[in-house]
């Protein structure tokens, strides 16, 4: 159905969702994954005529702001075309233990990405927040691993109260880093928590 909608075009759209599937969610990063230099427009289509994307800010950021990340809105989508369309290759030539070897090597990945999610969903509902996302450092010219050193997976602010909630999500206790989080506690501080309350904690498939 997406390559009747797409036309003769489908392969360009087909490499954006694929590249946002494994994790190129910034344009500059979907352009450099897909080798496209003009996006604005693909985007645009997938985002608001197909509905298949969404784009997020930083919690906290400005309507107007050029740092935003897209993700695939379906969570079945984001998992075929981060496996399946990546690697049809192997699908057409029948190598299916070897398609399921790359699944299960990279799956804590994929599935720690998903249980962000969750906790996002679980915590909104839970609790009367003005604003819950994540939040993220995206200075210029800056590669994907280190915009990743200053990404907060979840921040739920109440303005009014000047209070937040900042999580970090792992799906074992053991991959927490107290140190490296608190840096990041820091860092969201002087950029825009600032004379707020903090609350910090570590979620994760315990927490559930």
């Amino acid at each position: 159905m997406l390559i009747q909608e797409f036309g003769k075009k489908y392969g360009n759209y087909y490499a954006i969702l694929s590249a946002i599937a494994s994790g190129f969610n910034e344009p500059s990063h979907i352009a450099s994954a897909t080798g496209q230099k003009s996006l604005g427009g693909s985007l645009q289509r997938l985002e608001e005529d197909y509905d298949i994307i969404a784009k997020q800010r930083p919690v906290g950021a400005k309507q107007a702001t050029q740092s935003v990340q897209y993700y695939i809105k379906d969570h079945f989508l984001r998992f075929w075309f981060r496996y399946i369309v990546k690697y049809q290759n192997l699908v057409q030539s029948n190598q299916f233990e070897t398609l399921r070897s790359l699944i299960l090597h990279d799956y804590p990945e994929y599935s720690g990405h998903e249980l962000e999610d969750y906790f996002r969903d679980k915590l909104s509902q839970e609790q009367p927040f003005e604003e819950i996302g994540s939040w993220w450092m995206s200075p210029r010219g800056k590669t994907i691993e280190e915009a990743e050193q200053f990404k907060i997976d979840i921040v739920g602010i109440y303005f009014k109260q000047k209070r937040a909630l900042i999580a970090e999500v792992k799906r074992q206790r053991t991959s927490f880093k107290p140190e490296k989080f608190q840096r990041k506690v820091e860092a969201i501080k002087t950029a825009l928590l600032a004379n707020y309350e903090l609350e910090t904690r570590c979620l994760t498939l315990e927490d559930m």
